[in-house]
């Protein structure tokens, strides 16, 4: 070997280990960050669990009730709670920075942005048996189902403000205190069901399906109080210090710039789901209850890649606000390599154990049967669905919500849903051909945004 190879050699060893390093520590950051989210996420989705097995008991037609109620809460909830993701990366970025005041001016014009989402939301969620039937829900269903959202409607302004509490927490690495709250929201959520779907014979009438409706305003209404406790305990955070609590327009509209891209994007995938859910009602409330307890298997999982892909995205903001671009780029592999590989060994789980899984929630042998096909198609889009949460939140840390924005529309309502009609109405596959349509919009979801990241990250 020529010595001159021999000198350099030592070198690029050495840029190799260097680079092994720093990979190790941004390793090291995302996990502690996305650890405490993923169990925030989980206990966020567990409630939705409890929900739907608590309401199992009292039939298809509650089950179908609840379900659709929660398909279409959860799809203008999703459209708010992301329009409020637009903090993260202004946090982010300036924790990184080490402007702490601007965290926290960043936070007082989200709580505003809060209060003014919360309205319309409260809005369409009392229209909920109107919108139900125009949707072409059966009577029955489309009651309940309207019922459940008026309660549900009550809950939605403490559940901005605490997402807004979060989110300003979250930007700054700090995710331990909403993983705590939202695991006592889970008892209060558990007693709450029992209390309120059941009742307490002499005491409490049952409320049925409705009455998890109004645990679920209970609990939200808890961990607001459970987060301004926090708040308030631990003064050195100084959420409030030295920022004027009245609206600020410039800091309101960049909020509002980055965040209603997101809050749209997100929209668009719930609100996609929600046409499945609404899909599935036309076959029947056999149909509908099978996509409710299925999804909320798949929910379940994807909570984990999204937590991942939450704590990616407050790492590639940190790492530009610090001005480490090769950083964000090292959290960008990371977030995919634990989302994507996550969510493969979860559709591993779902070939391989289908009827296990169900049966947590129903023994309804109708309700098996559809559920093992559903589940067989929920196992195909685990690979796509990791990969899509993730280049949606990596892009978001970078401030990019416009693009993927767009992206979304074409891959979820251009590709998807027509898929999903026509291979659910017009093909052999019946119920589960909506979910081969989910399918292909997320493969295409996400090779439009692999793309995009290697533009504006690389």
């Amino acid at each position: 070997m020529p010595h001159s190879q021999r000198r350099m050699l030592p070198v690029r060893e050495s840029t190799a280990r260097q680079e092994d390093r720093l990979l190790a520590r941004e390793a090291r950051e995302l996990l502690r960050i996305a650890g405490p989210i993923i169990l925030s996420q989980l206990g966020g989705v567990g409630m939705l669990t409890m929900d739907t097995i608590m309401v199992g008991p009292l039939g298809a037609q509650a089950l179908a009730a609840s379900g659709l109620a929660n398909s279409l809460h959860m799809a203008v909830v999703m459209m708010s709670t992301g329009t409020l993701l637009g903090m993260g990366p202004l946090v982010s970025r300036a924790f990184g920075a080490g402007d702490r005041w601007e965290c926290r001016h960043v936070l007082v014009q989200g709580l505003w942005l809060a209060l003014v989402l919360a309205i319309p939301l409260m809005a369409i969620n009392f229209l909920g048996e109107p919108l139900s039937v125009a949707l072409g829900q059966p009577e029955e269903v489309s009651a309940l189902a309207g019922g459940y959202m008026t309660a549900l409607a009550w809950g939605v302004p403490p559940l901005l403000l605490f997402t807004a509490l979060r989110n300003f927490l979250e930007g700054m690495g700090i995710a331990k205190p909403a993983m705590v709250i939202t695991f006592l929201g889970l008892a209060v959520n558990l007693i709450g069901n029992q209390v309120l779907i059941y009742g307490i014979e002499g005491w409490i009438p049952a409320f049925g399906v409705v009455g998890s409706g109004w645990a679920t305003t209970l609990v939200r209404y808890a961990m607001l109080a459970a987060m301004a406790t926090y708040l308030l305990r631990h003064r050195e955070l100084h959420p409030f210090e030295g920022v004027r609590f009245s609206p600020e327009g410039t800091m309101f509209r960049r909020i509002v710039k980055i965040g209603i891209p997101s809050g749209a994007q997100m929209g668009l995938e719930v609100g996609l789901f929600s046409f499945a859910a609404v899909m599935m009602g036309w076959f029947g409330a056999v149909e509908l209850g099978t996509h409710q307890v299925t999804l909320n298997i798949a929910a379940t999982t994807f909570m984990v890649a999204l937590g991942v892909s939450l704590a990616g995205s407050i790492r590639v903001g940190q790492n530009l606000g610090a001005g480490d671009p090769a950083g964000a780029r090292r959290a960008v592999l990371l977030t995919f390599a634990l989302s994507v590989g996550f969510m493969g060994l979860c559709g591993v789980a779902f070939l391989g154990m289908p009827e296990t899984l169900l049966r947590l929630y129903t023994d309804d042998p109708s309700l098996l049967k559809l559920g093992r096909e559903l589940l067989f198609m929920a196992a195909l889009f685990q690979l796509f669905d990791g990969a899509q949460v993730a280049g949606f939140s990596v892009l978001r840390g970078a401030g990019d919500t416009r693009v993927p924005m767009i992206l979304a529309a074409l891959a979820y309502w251009a590709v998807g849903a027509p898929a999903a009609y026509l291979l659910g109405f017009h093909s052999a596959l019946g119920p589960s051909g909506i979910w081969a349509g989910l399918c292909i919009s997320l493969a295409v979801a996400s090779a439009l945004l692999v793309r995009r990241i290697r533009r504006v990250l690389y």
